[in-house]
């Protein structure tokens, strides 16, 4: 969550999806979301860094949950591990399960912890559909878990010059489950790396993977806002 949405600079989007990665921000995303005259959604999750406060939000959280129309953000992070692993997956398992009991998408955060969830995603065969949150993975991994039916949301990170793994790998993800994201206020695309990011930037991320998948923008738009719609479809 980076504060207020400024609505001029939303001309390029179809709608909004606003993720909450604790119960503060999730009340902010609410509010946010219903301030919007853009069409927008929310959601009510923990991010994995603050796994370790679950037993304390829990009840405060599942009632978020409730109302919101994502769940998430939660997750697997072992690259920072600001909180256990025990924890982390306590609270990610908590989410699929309150995602599954009210049939609604989860976004998913995955550094340094690909073995993990990808063991978790296989061996429970969630319903729910499943969004891979701003995916790095390379081609071993993106082909593993396109096995599982999910959904791969790409970021600015694609657009990095660093970024070989993931330009490598987008071309292994299915045409049907192809997501864009931008994550703000972080994860803004070259030529705006480091800076804060904005809306509009998306573009630079679209323009990077439509060079990727040698498709035209007119059309990765039309493929990924369908995307969207059929994994917001039971909402």
């Amino acid at each position: 969550m980076g504060g207020q949405i400024n609505e001029d600079e939303l001309h390029n989007l179809e709608y909004l999806i606003i993720p909450g990665v604790n119960v503060q921000t999730s009340v902010q995303a609410r509010d946010v979301s219903n301030s919007l005259i853009k069409k927008s959604f929310w959601s009510a999750g923990l991010h994995p860094h603050e796994a370790d406060s679950f037993f304390v939000v829990k009840q405060d959280l599942y009632k978020l949950m409730q109302k919101g129309d994502l769940i998430g953000e939660t997750g697997l992070d072992y690259y920072r591990n600001l909180s256990s692993r025990e924890n982390q997956i306590k609270s990610l398992m908590f989410h699929f399960e309150i995602a599954e009991a009210l049939n609604k998408p989860i976004i998913l955060h995955c550094r340094d912890s690909f073995s993990d969830l990808f063991s978790i995603l296989n061996e429970n065969q969630f319903k729910i559909p499943i969004i891979l949150h701003s995916w790095t993975g390379g081609n071993n991994w993106t082909k593993k878990f396109r096995e599982l039916g999910v959904y791969f949301s790409i970021s600015g990170i694609v657009t990095y010059a660093t970024a070989h793994d993931i330009q490598s790998a987008v071309s292994k993800i299915p045409l049907d489950k192809l997501l864009l994201e931008t994550d703000i206020p972080y994860l803004a695309p070259e030529p705006f790396k480091g800076k804060t990011n904005h809306p509009t930037y998306i573009m630079y991320t679209a323009e990077k993977l439509s060079q990727l998948l040698d498709i035209s923008l007119p059309e990765l738009s039309k493929i990924t806002i369908s995307n969207t719609d059929k994994m917001l479809s039971g909402l």
